[in-house]
C-alpha cells in the first residue's frame, strides 16, 4: 500500500466521521433533545459533548492535514504557480479555506451553544431556530467542501 492510499483513506474516513457526526447531531440528537424536558436534555447534551466534542475536533483536524498532505506532498500542488495558476490549485485553496471556515465556525458555535439553547433550567424560545440555522450553515459548508473534492478528483 502506498502512502497516497494511506493518506487518502485516512482523509476519507476522518471526513465521513466529521460529516457524519454533524448529520447525526442535526437530524437525530437535537430533534430528540428538544422534545425532552430542558434539564434532562442539558444533562444528556453535557454527557454527549464530552465524547463527541473531542471526536469532532480530531476528525476535523485529520481531514484538514491529510488533505494538505494529499494535495501537496503527495499531489500536484508543489508550487505557488500550481496553487494559484491552475484550476486544481484554486479549487484546492477554496477547499482549504472552506474547511478552515467550517473548523472555526464549529469551534466558536460549540462554545456558545449552551448559552444559545438554554436559559437557566429551560430552553430559550429561539433554541430550535438557532440550531437549525447553525447546522444548516455547517452542512452547507460541508457540501461546498465535498463539491471541491469532486472537482479535484476530475482535475478541476
Amino acid at each position: 500500500m502506498t502512502w497516497m492510499m494511506v493518506v487518502q483513506w485516512l482523509h476519507v474516513l476522518a471526513g465521513l466521521t466529521w460529516f457524519g457526526g454533524y448529520l447525526v447531531m442535526a437530524l437525530g440528537v437535537w430533534p430528540a433533545l428538544l422534545r425532552r424536558p430542558a434539564g434532562e436534555a442539558r444533562a444528556v447534551w453535557e454527557g454527549l459533548e464530552k465524547g463527541v466534542g473531542p471526536l469532532m475536533l480530531v476528525s476535523g483536524t485529520v481531514v484538514f492535514w491529510a488533505g494538505v498532505v494529499r494535495g501537496t506532498l503527495l499531489g500536484p500542488v508543489r508550487s505557488f504557480e500550481v496553487l494559484f495558476g491552475s484550476a486544481y490549485g484554486l479549487t484546492f485553496v477554496t477547499a482549504l479555506l472552506l474547511t478552515l471556515g467550517l473548523t472555526v465556525y464549529g469551534a466558536v458555535s460549540s462554545r456558545k451553544l449552551p448559552a444559545m439553547v438554554w436559559e437557566g433550567d429551560r430552553f430559550r424560545t429561539d433554541a430550535a431556530a438557532y440550531l437549525r440555522r447553525s447546522y444548516a450553515l455547517s452542512l452547507g459548508l460541508f457540501a461546498a467542501v465535498l463539491a471541491c473534492m469532486v472537482l479535484m478528483r476530475f482535475g478541476l
